[in-house]
């Protein structure tokens, strides 16, 4: 999984850039478009075209047949089955480029969700940084010792589960930037991003070490070696209120909403049956 996050990084790191210090909205809006136009140029790809359309033109007559004989009953059922049919055939026509289209709109959702799920820290703000030890590691949690850099500060002694093998410590925000905290146990080392920047940047929640989840929904930072003495490392970062228009909306229901408003407003133009 790294190794596909380290090719698919990049082109997205180079497609959100022009956004990076505007209103999150923007960035949405154009990727949005975007995505809407990629899955109308999909779904024409991977679709049996002539057959869609010749669907909804039946549609089309069942429709007007149900307004011409409604005073015949049977007929009128006749027309009900035939839109019965008709729809499932639509559906099964439509089912082999939705096959096509879960993968491409799976990476796009990834990353619109390492951006738009949370947001970056603040200065004066604290979070909760929590490391999990491998259950295989033979020390215990007291070998465990945080390293900080200067901008931030260790707000309360750690906390230390023993039960599920987990330390967490509570920082303090004192400037902005990126910083690399640094866990040390032994001889070994362990690290993890933190932001505290104003752009729509990538964030990682977390890492882990042999969890595919985990690299998957978190693809700005690799995974932790196979040799590292902890399983997971976790940051708490504060949720991004997404609004538009004033209105707060999820960033997942904005980005299908967008997408499809894209997409049906150029399948004409796209000559696109859907």
């Amino acid at each position: 999984m790294d190794i596909i996050n380290s090719i698919l990084n990049p082109f997205f790191k180079i497609l959100f850039y022009p956004f990076a210090n505007m209103s999150p909205v923007w960035g949405m809006l154009v990727i949005s478009f975007l995505a809407g136009i990629t899955m109308l140029f999909i779904f024409k790809a991977t679709s049996d075209q002539a057959g869609i359309k010749k669907a909804k033109n039946l549609f089309k007559a069942h429709f007007l047949a149900i307004r011409l004989y409604r005073d015949d009953l049977t007929l009128m059922m006749e027309t009900m089955k035939n839109i019965v049919l008709g729809n499932l055939g639509y559906m099964k026509k439509s089912l082999r480029p939705m096959l096509f289209l879960i993968v491409p709109v799976a990476i796009i959702i990834i990353q619109l969700g390492t951006r738009y799920e949370y947001r970056p820290l603040r200065v004066g703000e604290t979070t909760v940084v929590s490391l999990t030890l491998d259950k295989h590691e033979p020390g215990s949690l007291n070998d465990v010792v945080l390293e900080l850099p200067d901008g931030l500060s260790l707000d309360i002694p750690p906390v230390r589960i023993d039960q599920l093998r987990e330390i967490n410590w509570r920082i303090k925000i004192e400037r902005s930037g990126v910083f690399d905290i640094v866990f040390r146990s032994d001889n070994k080392t362990v690290k993890k991003r933190l932001q505290v920047v104003d752009s729509l940047s990538p964030l990682a929640s977390r890492i882990a070490r042999d969890d595919f989840q985990t690299a998957l929904l978190n693809p700005g930072e690799s995974s932790l070696q196979n040799s590292s003495f902890a399983s997971m490392v976790s940051i708490s970062y504060p949720k991004r209120e997404f609004q538009f228009l004033g209105i707060s909306i999820h960033w997942l229901v904005a980005f299908f909403v967008f997408s499809l408003i894209a997409a049906f407003a150029c399948k004409g133009f796209l000559g696109v049956e859907v």
